[in-house]
């Protein structure tokens, strides 16, 4: 992504990657370790994050963001809400691969 995509994110790829780079490391280390119960908490803490991205772009960004959500979900009747929600769980996901705690012996 080159640093005029930064803020223009036209894919989930592109806004998931820009979220995670804006996360402190404790909130990734603390978000990856959430259960899936615990995305709750992860759409009252990022929701706000995520809704600003979205409504600060131009309606072509958010057009190919929203098209590119309802692609990889599979859900065609996505709506906004449900776009974020699918959003947030692929922060969660991404996030579980790369920051989660494991035991060590």
């Amino acid at each position: 992504m080159n640093n005029s995509d930064r803020h223009n994110p036209n894919t989930v790829d592109q806004i998931v990657n820009e979220i995670i780079s804006e996360l402190p490391l404790d909130d990734r280390v603390r978000t990856a370790n959430l259960d899936e119960n615990g995305l709750v908490e992860l759409q009252l803490g990022l929701g706000k994050h995520l809704w600003h991205l979205i409504e600060n772009q131009t309606e072509i960004v958010n057009e190919n963001l929203m098209a590119d959500c309802i692609k990889q979900s599979g859900n065609e009747k996505l709506d906004e809400v449900e776009a974020a929600n699918y959003i947030l769980k692929e922060i969660w996901s991404r996030l579980r691969e790369t920051h989660r705690l494991k035991v060590v012996k």
